[in-house]
């Protein structure tokens, strides 16, 4: 899998999904909704213990007169394969894709390009009205958002460190630290996903705490990446941490590897993972606790994250069992369906944050974040074209490396949006 792939998936909800496959490699009273016997297939990036898989299982297992025929896709060509699928016809009645037109599989140019089939509507509102465009076109629903991912960092809490409060006090405590032969951040640097995941947790309190529709303020031309001061702030916010030995020694040359190791070996603290990969990771480290927790914040500052629907599943226009499709879909969206799918995935019922308990939970930490509001949608969601976070991850890169400056990445950024 390519580099260059790899930022493409992190376009938008193939994140955590990218981001898993690096570091691991290796009933109820609407059960009998579905009518008669029927038969539908159903892909996905394939993960061990998939939510998908699970989800499916209980379907089949509530309503024994359906099957769902699961085919996974390996998650290092998922969206190439997919797309090659359904141009040519073939793809799975039910295929995962991603909101927002960001990513080479996303709901809204495979909509406009008449791939995929609109929803009959049961789900509607599911879909928060600031994400709407994500998900609609003229008026027609193209996906079922499945969770609510978190994208910040994930800490060990159990290491023996308060993760800190502003950003005066991380890098005293990366300095702290580093005597002590500790990193506070794993980063895989030569990983242009993980790259540019880290630049994007640093600007959500620096450019989306002041203006959380920064994104429909670039699309219309009224903003830059190169004249707004709180993405300079974050690109600059990399450098400090990088000479402050918030980063493992050699970094900008890591893979995925180091983030797995640092964590098992308690060499580091934190990294820059989507919630959602937590229970994944933790499986390696029984004895340690990992949460998510907002980047700090200039002192000061209002914390924030990015919180939003970033997966979705969609029904083929070639589909040939789009009813079977629809009633698996219908029934997913029910809110006792949409938590348990949460709490497989390590996510966020999509039937609603704001009421949800987190107490005792990985996201404890954000709960008053989430609760105040101050969150907004994964930019990547709603970037022009896929090119821009694959720009952002290799800017990281060369940022670390002292091959390009802050003024250099910038101005990458704005091209690769006009592409």
């Amino acid at each position: 899998m390519n580099s260059a792939t790899r930022a493409r998936r992190g376009g938008a909800a193939l994140l955590a999904a990218a981001v898993t496959a690096g570091l691991l490699a290796g009933c109820n009273s609407s059960g009998d909704q579905a009518g008669d016997g029927s038969e539908f297939s159903l892909t996905f990036p394939h993960a061990e213990n998939s939510p998908y898989a699970a989800m499916a299982e209980k379907y089949m297992h509530a309503n024994p007169e359906v099957t769902i025929d699961v085919d996974p896709i390996p998650s290092d060509n998922y969206d190439s394969l997919l797309r090659t699928q359904l141009q040519g016809g073939n793809a799975a009645d039910v295929i995962m894709a991603t909101p927002g037109s960001g990513a080479p599989i996303a709901l809204i140019a495979l909509a406009e390009a008449g791939l995929l089939s609109p929803l009959d509507g049961t789900a509607h509102g599911l879909v928060p009205e600031t994400s709407h465009d994500l998900f609609f076109v003229d008026d027609e629903m193209y996906g079922l958002p499945t969770d609510i991912s978190v994208t910040s960092t994930i800490f060990n809490s159990t290491a023996g460190a308060e993760y800190p409060g502003s950003m005066d006090e991380l890098m005293a405590l990366c300095s702290d630290q580093a005597t002590d032969g500790v990193a506070f951040f794993a980063l895989a640097g030569t990983v242009p996903i993980n790259a540019g995941i880290a630049a994007l947790s640093v600007a959500a309190s620096r450019v989306y705490a002041e203006e959380p529709e920064w994104d429909k303020l670039r699309e219309a031309g009224d903003v830059t990446f190169s004249d707004t001061s709180g993405w300079r702030a974050s690109l600059e916010a990399i450098l400090d941490l990088q000479e402050a030995q918030c980063f493992q020694p050699g970094a900008e040359g890591a893979g995925f590897d180091a983030i797995v190791g640092g964590f098992g070996q308690g060499k580091t603290l934190a990294a820059f993972i989507p919630g959602g990969v937590i229970p994944q990771l933790s499986a390696g480290l029984p004895d340690d606790r990992l949460v998510v927790e907002a980047f700090p914040a200039d002192t000061g500052d209002t914390p924030f994250v990015f919180a939003s629907s970033d997966y979705a599943l969609a029904i083929s226009a070639s589909s040939k069992h789009k009813q079977a499709a629809q009633d698996y879909l219908n029934w997913l969206a029910e809110p006792e369906q949409a938590v348990e799918y949460a709490s497989l995935a390590g996510s966020l019922p999509v039937s609603g944050i704001e009421g949800f308990e987190m107490q005792g939970t990985s996201y404890e930490p954000v709960a008053d974040i989430i609760a105040d509001g101050n969150y907004t949608t994964l930019p990547v969601n709603s970037w022009s074209n896929p090119a821009v976070f694959d720009a952002l991850g290799r800017g990281v890169q060369a940022l670390l490396t002292g091959q390009k400056n802050v003024d250099d990445v910038l101005a990458e950024l704005d091209a690769a949006w006009e592409d």
